[in-house]
């Protein structure tokens, strides 16, 4: 295949030295929270038995005994949400190239086309992982998840498991506040309630209001008693197995330890198109508000390792040939050729949902700041 002029001054006259694409991966903090299961269906489901903390009593020898009834257990079923995204690898430079080397494809070139289609289909899966990590914090901060189809899932967390600082008065930025009152409180209420036996908590907490906590009076002036270290507050340190959080220290609220967690990372709503940002003459692009998963002035308590879940239930699919296992897990590849379009897309499918099978393992504080 000849080349032109143009294309053959081109490799002499410029260089290509770097190329910048931007593409974050996403955090899974919040996620980390819930254990991960798949099932082969399209609904999931959990029982719920409460059988409390009671003690056995003895009684006397050669008696029958005390009879036990168990109550009968609650099975709670929900239709996960679903994603499918996909794209055109036609659309793709190195697409044309491969395809005009009539048979004489190049191996750099068609290895170039392969990485650059799993890139793309590595970008989707990124966006359904943040699809997925903000369910985890609409659980952890409202019990809500609510469906882009107009469906929602709502758990029905307690009216106790949230705390209104304005209605209560325990501000962190007000100074007559105690906040580790405040904690102590939720921890009873995890430990009470939540049925969890961990003397450790967890403390995700907003930027803003970790920002109060750590000016509120009552906390700095504990931290000055140096000769009892009831707390170890420490320099914001990352560990790499949390996904983007930030360990803070530990506290003792009470009988308790809370540890300090902060989260601040985003995630992006596009919202209408900003004529003032050109992609091209005359050519706007959509505005983008970062919105932080843990919501500004919140903060929710958990036990270090909380009965919660992350189901993958099945994608749609069709009967196949017999024998046929159906594909489960947590994301389903596709590769389609349409020859009448001239398209060749590639896809993704998930249909995940956070599930907190404790309910009552989590303590919101809203209103912090």
């Amino acid at each position: 295949m000849d080349i032109s002029q143009t294309d053959a001054r081109a490799l002499f006259t410029k260089g290509l030295i770097a190329v910048y694409q931007e593409r974050i991966y996403p955090t899974s903090f919040l996620t980390s929270h819930f254990k991960k299961v798949t099932e082969p269906t399209k609904d999931i489901s959990i029982e719920v038995e409460r059988m409390g903390e009671k003690v056995a009593t003895d009684v006397v020898r050669g008696t029958e005994g005390n009879r036990v009834q168990f109550t009968r257990s609650t099975e709670k079923i929900f239709l996960p949400p679903y994603y499918r995204l996909y794209f055109d690898a036609t659309e793709l430079d190195l697409y044309d190239r491969v395809l005009g080397s009539q048979g004489n494809v190049q191996v750099p070139i068609f290895e170039a086309l392969l990485n650059k289609v799993a890139d793309k289909v590595g970008t989707m899966r990124d966006m359904i992982s943040r699809a997925i990590e903000l369910q985890a914090s609409n659980v952890l901060f409202s019990g809500v998840i609510q469906y882009n189809t107009g469906l929602k899932v709502d758990y029905k967390r307690k009216a106790a498991s949230f705390v209104d600082a304005n209605a209560t008065s325990v501000k962190f930025s007000n100074n007559s506040t105690d906040p580790f009152a405040v904690l102590e409180a939720g921890c009873i209420f995890l430990r009470q309630v939540g049925r969890s036996p961990a003397g450790e908590f967890k403390l995700i907490i907003a930027s803003d209001a970790l920002a109060a906590l750590i000016k509120n009076t009552i906390f700095t002036t504990r931290q000055n008693l140096f000769h009892m270290a009831l707390d170890a507050v420490n320099a914001p340190m990352r560990n790499s197995n949390e996904e983007g959080a930030t360990y803070h220290g530990t506290l003792t609220c009470g009988a308790f330890k809370v540890q300090l967690w902060a989260y601040p990372q985003y995630y992006d709503v596009l919202g209408a198109v900003n004529t003032n940002i050109l992609q091209g003459p005359g050519v706007g692009l959509p505005a983008v508000t970062n919105t932080p998963y843990v919501p500004l002035g919140q903060a929710t308590l958990i036990p270090e390792k909380p009965y919660f879940n992350c189901a993958f239930a099945a994608v749609p699919q069709l009967i196949g040939e017999p024998g046929q296992i159906p594909v489960q897990g947590d994301f389903v590849y596709g590769e389609f050729l349409d020859q009448r379009r001239a398209k060749h897309d590639f896809d993704i499918q998930s249909a995940p949902l956070c599930v907190p099978v404790a309910v009552d393992q989590m303590y919101t504080l809203t209103n912090l700041v």
